[in-house]
């Protein structure tokens, strides 16, 4: 039994480093904005495209590898999508064509996404249900620990030797890492054996669009994480136009965000839990209400000090539900349909991703960041009566 625990220890800690590294050079689009604007003279809507392309390579990929971690070693699948991101990022660090630089970001999503579904059926494979929150919150927290240390660490570097360069060195970076992780993974003493369902792939799908509950897990997560990507995206932009911030001051808000949504991602699990007996939705509802509240305080204050505590509040909720999130969509579905029903749930939510960031942005174009708050609060608040609804169909979940 101990030495399943190390095992088991051992295969966590692998997912970590690997999902934080493909994070450190997946999400280092949002810190960059400003270089990469105003190197390749973009728009705010193209810059919002951005995150769309990576998000549509994401909802491209995320459903039929989610079908096939279900089937293959998945250990050998995660070094393939680390080696996509690495490749699509090295190359996009030195395009100055826009439409080639979104194609090259898109193909990165492909990888990028994959990510998810084959690390969550590790987890699921490797725990049982009722230890899993903890677990799939610490690994839903290194994509955030990696948007902190970007900000940290590469917006400076990127001020000193440019964007393209510190890029490339993120990506080298990645590429070590994937081979210490093939290292490791290749000398696990056990033989994966997947949990494997017999229904062919649009057998499954049929089989996921009749679960009520994933439906609404898959609405909440379509306009929670697109308000998260446009937040991260639009973040750095919006303290140094509105609020005269500098670039590095600006960054290191972002960096607080996700530090604070790191925590988030694992202790909105453990209070679900603990206080709430596991009721996810009402603890979505919360988050839900907390993000909008905070950032309408962005908006309306000049206080240094009350935006800090906003941005770590926003960063606490709406970047730390997503552990909550992908444990409601396992827990929609049998064992068996795991990778894939978080692979559809992260494919249905990447839709929201790539049309939330580019609308942001043309209402900022036409009628100001306040504009663009008012689209805001109105997803919010569609969100808040879904959970509210969900709630009173799905107790004690």
């Amino acid at each position: 039994m101990k030495k399943l625990l190390q095992q088991g220890q051992i295969m966590v800690l692998l997912i970590l480093v690997g999902q934080f590294f493909t994070a450190f050079v997946g999400r280092s689009l949002s810190p960059f904005m400003v270089y990469i604007g105003d190197d390749l003279a973009l728009t705010k809507m193209q810059l919002g495209l951005f995150p769309t392309a990576l998000f549509i390579g994401q909802f491209l990929a995320t459903m039929p590898i989610g079908y096939y971690s279900d089937r293959v070693n998945t250990r050998k699948l995660i070094l393939v999508l680390m080696s996509v991101v690495a490749g699509s990022f090295l190359v996009f660090a030195w395009m100055d064509n826009f439409y080639l630089a979104f194609f090259c970001i898109l193909v990165a999503g492909l990888g990028y996404g994959g990510m998810h579904p084959v690390t969550n059926k590790l987890l699921v494979y490797e725990f049982p249900v009722s230890k899993l929150t903890l677990p799939m919150g610490v690994k839903q927290m290194s994509i955030t620990l990696a948007s902190a240390a970007i900000s940290i660490l590469l917006l400076p570097l990127a001020m000193f030797i440019g964007w393209r360069w510190t890029v490339t060195l993120a990506v080298l970076v990645l590429v070590i890492v994937c081979f210490i992780s093939s290292y490791f993974f290749s000398r696990l003493p056990w033989i994966e054996k997947p949990v494997q369902s017999k229904e062919p792939l649009w057998s499954q799908v049929k089989l996921l669009n009749r679960s009520k509950m994933l439906f609404f897990t898959n609405s909440s997560a379509f306009i929670l994480m697109g308000v998260q990507m446009t937040f991260n995206t639009f973040l750095i932009l919006f303290l140094v136009e509105t609020k005269d911030w500098t670039i590095y001051v600006a960054g290191l808000c972002l960096a607080l965000s996700e530090l604070c949504g790191a925590a988030g991602r694992v202790l909105w699990g453990v209070i679900s839990d603990r206080l709430f007996a596991g009721n996810r939705w009402l603890v979505l509802l919360g988050i839900t209400i907390i993000s909008s509240v905070s950032l309408m305080g962005l908006y309306l204050t000049q206080s240094v000090v009350l935006i800090v505590i906003f941005i770590a509040f926003i960063g606490f909720a709406l970047s730390g539900f997503n552990g909550i999130w992908m444990m409601l969509a396992v827990e929609s579905v049998d064992r068996s349909l795991s990778g894939f029903a978080s692979g559809y749930s992260v494919t249905v939510a990447s839709i929201g991703v790539f049309l939330i960031p580019p609308l942001f942005g043309y209402f900022i174009e036409q009628g100001g960041y306040g504009l663009a708050g008012l689209f805001m609060t109105s997803l919010f608040f569609l969100c808040a009566l879904l959970m509210i609804y969900a709630m009173r169909h799905f107790k004690g979940v």
